[in-house]
């Protein structure tokens, strides 16, 4: 039986499972690992600057527009199309490095996605929408990959995929949960909704507190999750409770040492403090983005149904004035801004319950705790191997 162990792909599979800094040997091929940042970026700006092309002019003229029915389902198919297109092709080149990595290829190509990132981008930009353009936005560009690759270099893109994906396997989970939570929820935030006090603090932000007001959101519930998350880390990641996973290792660069005798016996491996901020941060980010997946769907729910229910005079009369054109990330939308604002504000307040429900929910646990906890048992295991193989620690 081979019992060597090829250090190559076990890396790589600590990193795919979203622990890069289990990983004792340098990141490789970092142009190569941006690629899936870049495309979608890039296409989320082209996109962007599309729509900015498109619905130039004053609100006026956008609002005449939109009674043209082609212009109205092209604009919000393309809308559609700004989350899904960028989305659908970032997973497209996520799939593709995962094979470059392993051929140990793809330099080239990737040299060449970063020139169209940071020169052929901006420039589209430019001939789509010269008014929003500015030289600037090359140097931008030019930043953003040198952050893009500091992140690759920590093994940010290694914890964000796994949790992305994590996020996507536990969709099951999520929505059951939401279906014990939306009722309740829906209760009170639907009779909130059409209260006129609602409409008029919103209607009074600026986009900029809004946003203010959504970040308070986001650290009260952060600080929910932390309570819980840091209880089941510690638990998880105590080495003398950790069960050796042989069976869990199957198929793994791992496979063959773990069948072999004595594989039960080897050292558990203290864990250092970064090991366990890696692991408490994929925790933290599976659960931060099944919240900021229900939150967006409320949002879209309550944009959707304010503008299929709420008419511009009932606006007018909550808020003392006419109901101004809705802006989105700089994008022109097909409702009022107050609805935008109300609908943020509620989206926000359903992520902080949705967050609060996970942390009380004994079924959601179930579901989502125990998978994560044979996860890291196997994990730590193949951990232990690693470092014992390989002299480390």
């Amino acid at each position: 039986m081979n019992d060597e162990l090829d250090e190559h792909a076990a890396e790589q599979w600590f990193r795919r499972r979203g622990l890069p800094a289990v990983v004792r040997g340098r990141p490789e091929q970092l142009l190569v690992r941006i690629v899936p940042a870049l495309v979608l970026v890039g296409l989320a700006q082209l996109i962007t600057a599309v729509l900015g092309g498109i619905d130039g002019g004053t609100d006026a003229d956008f609002d005449r527009r939109m009674e043209n029915t082609g212009f109205l389902w092209a604009y919000n198919s393309l809308l559609v199309g700004w989350v899904v297109i960028p989305a659908l092709a970032g997973w497209l080149a996520a799939r593709w490095v995962r094979r470059r990595i392993v051929d140990r290829r793809g330099i080239t190509l990737a040299a060449i996605a970063i020139a169209l990132f940071v020169v052929a981008v901006p420039t589209a930009a430019r001939l789509l929408a010269p008014d929003d353009w500015s030289p600037a936005d090359l140097v931008v560009q030019a930043v953003l990959v040198v952050a893009l690759l500091g992140m690759a270099f920590v093994g940010g893109g290694s914890i964000l995929g796994w949790a992305l994906r994590a996020a996507f396997r536990q969709a099951r989970a999520l929505g059951a949960l939401a279906s014990r939570a939306l009722p309740l929820l829906l209760l009170f935030t639907i009779f909130g909704f059409f209260t006129t006090e609602i409409w008029q603090v919103c209607a009074s932000l600026p986009r900029s507190q809004m946003w203010l007001v959504v970040g308070f959101f986001v650290v009260v519930a952060v600080v929910f999750l932390s309570s819980m998350l840091s209880d089941e880390v510690r638990t998880l990641t105590k080495s003398h409770s950790v069960p050796f996973a042989a069976d869990a290792l199957r198929g793994t660069p791992f496979g063959p040492i773990a069948a072999s005798p004595g594989a039960t016996d080897l050292p558990r491996v203290p864990l250092r403090k970064l090991e366990r901020a890696n692991m408490v941060l994929v925790l933290m980010l599976t659960q931060v983005l099944q919240t900021v997946v229900f939150a967006t769907l409320m949002f879209v729910f309550f944009v959707v149904f304010g503008a299929v229910s709420i008419r511009s005079d009932v606006i007018k009369a909550w808020i003392a004035r006419p109901p101004s054109g809705g802006v989105l990330f700089g994008i022109q939308m097909p409702v009022p801004n107050e609805l935008l604002q109300v609908s943020l504000f509620i989206a926000a307040f359903s992520g902080l319950y949705f967050a609060a429900s996970t942390v009380t929910d004994a079924k959601y646990r179930e579901s989502f705790f125990d998978p994560l906890a044979d996860h890291m048992a196997a994990s730590l295991s193949a951990r232990d191997i690693y470092l014992t193989r390989l002299g480390r620690s």
